[in-house]
């Protein structure tokens, strides 16, 4: 956010944003003639200064999308793998575990008769009138100390062998974790806020001792055909990396690292027939799909202990900024700032881990669907642009490929120089993998004669999610 000064605002002019107050709340809004009397009125209650939302230039720059033509995505044939995404998505899904059904599904028809059921459920239009009476602060602005201050940032060479086994058995263990905490919603057995809290805690506790560490965690895939499980954690991975880009403190990134864990949890409850589909879905079994947000309203209200603003994240996740998302169809003024962050991360990794329907992007691609969905009004610019400052365009731990031949992994970004990130080099120009002790990095910030020529798919490398980092 900018902050403007009281002082700084001509008589009559008319307010080109949003204006905020330190609490988050709108004070004036957009298209408000700043006569005397309103001046005035803000002068009496001891108002020096506001702040609005801005898009940056830089970013401005990149939605032109005219740096991304210079990048060659094409894979060459030494790349390709040997086992086609199709062969993968026709492999059988695991059974799931044992169910109930939730009581809102009791009695609920299917199709539109059904979804508006759901979502005229008491849970759902009690948050419906929380917000049409602003009973919630739906803008979040960043109090106590930054987190990103007291994160270390480690380079490549002091991150030991064992450091990185530790941390690979941790992140293990955590989606064991996470599998269990949605069987067990799944299948209706008593879950505690304060178990799912815990377990971002520790996610923090990652941030906060190796502040790239959640970024490179979050793109390595499960072989699991159930993707639901590694999809929650790596958006609750994700969205606290955003959020700490953002200037949250400590406590505010574990709000959203557990809005980000649970924003999906609705899903569970679609059946399989539908989740698992290849081919187009029918107008019917888009609604089930839609009733996800709602559903997850009526899971996570049952689990004590949570931040209050975890079931406005399932809520909203899926909506976007220009009212073209569901299941209300909200503008960007009325959707939480926590979700607008889980948004952003719910595509990215969606697009990375690819669905039954469809194949996985590379990272740089699925970073450049996220500006295209900017540039259509979709997203938050400024949340984007917190993410691509915290990551880079190709982002951390991704492969490319260099002007030298070398295969490298990004291992750290350069703030606003979203091209030039610093990375390591894992794989020599004569296509073999490089041990610990001959990986060299390079900062594309300051050595101007390599850049990087290429976006590398790794599922046809398989570059171990610690090798180069």
């Amino acid at each position: 956010m900018k902050e403007i000064r009281l002082s700084d605002i001509k008589v009559g002019t008319v307010a080109a944003h949003d204006y905020f107050g330190r609490d988050g709340k709108i004070l004036i809004k957009k298209g408000a003639v700043m006569d005397s009397a309103l001046l005035s009125v803000i002068n009496r209650r001891n108002i020096s200064s506001f702040y609005i939302q801005e898009e940056g230039e830089d970013l401005k720059r990149l939605l032109s999308l005219k740096e991304l033509d210079t990048f060659d995505l094409d894979l060459g044939d030494d790349l390709q793998s040997s086992e086609s995404e199709s062969d993968f998505f026709s492999a059988s899904i695991d059974k799931p575990p044992p169910e109930t059904v939730l009581p809102v599904l009791i009695g609920v028809k299917k199709g539109e008769e059904g979804y508006n059921q759901i979502l005229n459920s008491q849970p759902v239009l009690s948050l419906d009138e929380a917000i049409a009476k602003s009973q919630i602060s739906l803008s979040v602005l960043p109090s106590g100390t930054p987190a990103k201050e007291l994160a270390k940032e480690i380079s490549v060479g002091q991150r030991t062998a064992t450091y990185k086994k530790e941390v690979l058995t941790d992140f293990d263990r955590s989606h064991d974790e996470v599998k269990s905490l949605l069987n067990s919603l799944r299948a209706g057995r008593p879950v505690q806020g304060t178990r799912i809290t815990n377990l971002v805690k520790g996610f923090v506790k990652t941030f906060l001792n190796d502040k790239h560490m959640l970024l490179n965690l979050a793109t390595s895939k499960s072989e699991e055909k159930d993707y639901v499980y590694r999809h929650s954690l790596n958006v609750s991975l994700i969205s606290i990396s955003i959020a700490a880009s953002r200037g949250f403190d400590e406590s505010q990134i574990v709000e959203v690292g557990v809005s980000g864990l649970l924003h999906d949890v609705g899903t569970l409850f679609i059946p399989e027939q539908i989740r698992f589909k290849t081919e187009p879905l029918t107008k019917d079994e888009i609604l089930e799909v839609q009733k996800h947000p709602m559903l997850g309203i009526h899971l996570v209200e049952k689990i004590k202990g949570l931040p209050g603003t975890v079931p406005l994240v399932c809520y909203q996740s899926h909506e976007r900024e220009n009212r073209e998302g569901y299941p209300k169809q909200r503008t960007g003024r009325l959707i939480h700032d926590y979700a607008k962050i889980v948004m952003v991360a719910d595509l990215y990794d969606s697009q990375t881990g690819g669905r039954p329907y469809r194949p996985a992007k590379v990272p740089y691609k699925a970073m450049e669907s996220l500006l295209t969905t900017v540039k259509q009004g979709l997203l938050s610019a400024d949340i984007v642009r917190f993410y691509l400052e915290y990551t880079s365009l190709f982002p951390v731990g991704s492969l490319v490929m260099l002007s030298t031949g070398e295969i490298a992994k990004v291992v750290k970004p350069n703030g606003a120089l979203y091209a030039r990130p610093v990375v390591s080099v894992v794989v020599g120009s004569d296509r073999k993998l490089l041990s610990d002790s001959q990986v060299r990095t390079y900062d594309l910030k300051t050595n101007n004669d390599v850049k990087i020529v290429q976006a590398i798919d790794n599922s046809k490398l398989n570059i171990a999610v610690m090798q180069g980092f």
